[in-house]
């Protein structure tokens, strides 16, 4: 930086300053007039204020009695005179049935003779009407359908199986067939497969897949479509080339690491020869290197 322009910063350092300076005195000036402002305008608006009188509370307790002494108290009817109401009703209702009892008139004594009629009205009003047994008995046995001959039965021994179930054919109840490893019977006249019901639930198919190297899994479908499925794992041994650090390794697993050979006994994620691990153990040792002789 030469002279000339130091000269020119100098200049402009100046010139920024003075009208720093002229800011900063229309800015106090500013403040100083908005605050002659809010002062004037604080003084009107406490001027503007009515001033507050103080007022006796009044005595809410002793208005209260002076309103409850001023209610007049109503005075009580006089009730009537209930004992004299029901004797009253007693006696007029004594002297009206006594009016309209009529008064005996000598006569003679009533015999049973007398009374049979009544009582044979009595109770042939409250016996049911008497049932035609035999005529009953006619309709019941009128309404019982005619029983059709059945077919003999068979001996246990004697019972004959059909070799399959064709779906196109209907089989009479109590037919016994093989279809899809297990025994059926039809426990009515049978239409395609309804009617047959699977008494001995055989084995119709099985089915082994593998889904891994290591993993295969077991489908064994029943003579009534039941379906079974299991799977295994085999610990074979299988070559995981080198050792690589943080994947699991499953029982059966190789690895190389270190110029070793190492076997997997159980899942872990431990790196070979680590103390304290009990996943891997040394299976092949990394031989001596070969040297070049002198």
């Amino acid at each position: 930086m030469n002279e000339r322009e130091l000269s020119l910063i100098r200049a402009l350092g100046e010139e920024f300053g003075v009208v720093l300076r002229e800011m900063k005195h229309d800015l106090v000036k500013s403040l100083e007039t908005q605050k002659a402002e809010f002062e004037k305008q604080l003084v009107a608006l406490r001027e503007s204020i009515p001033s507050v009188t103080e007022f006796e509370v009044p005595d809410i307790s002793k208005m209260v009695s002076e309103a409850v002494k001023e209610i007049e108290i109503p005075q009580s009817q006089k009730l009537p005179d209930i004992d004299q109401m029901v004797a009253d009703a007693v006696q007029g209702a004594v002297e009206q049935v006594a009016d309209s009892i009529r008064i005996p008139e000598d006569g003679k004594s009533v015999t049973a003779e007398d009374l049979r009629p009544l009582v044979e009205e009595v109770v042939s009003a409250s016996l049911p009407e008497p049932v035609d047994v035999e005529k009953l008995a006619e309709d019941v046995a009128a309404n019982i359908p005619v029983p059709e001959s059945g077919n003999d039965g068979k001996d246990a021994l004697s019972i004959e199986l059909e070799p399959f179930i064709d779906e196109q054919k209907s089989y009479p109840r109590g037919t016994y067939a093989t279809h899809n490893g297990g025994l059926w019977r039809s426990h009515e006249k049978t239409y395609g497969m309804r009617g047959w019901e699977c008494i001995v639930d055989g084995v119709s198919n099985v089915d082994i897949k593998q889904d891994n190297q290591r993993t295969f899994t077991i489908s064994l479908e029943r003579a009534s479509g039941a379906v079974e499925v299991k799977s295994f794992d085999v610990p074979v041994t299988i070559y995981r080339d080198v050792f690589k650090s943080g994947t699991e390794y499953q029982p059966g697993d190789t690895v190389t690491w270190g110029g070793s050979m190492w076997h997997c006994n159980e899942p872990t994620t431990d790196k070979p020869g680590e103390s304290g691990s009990k996943g891997w153990t040394l299976a092949v040792k990394k031989g001596r290197d070969l040297r070049d002789k002198p």
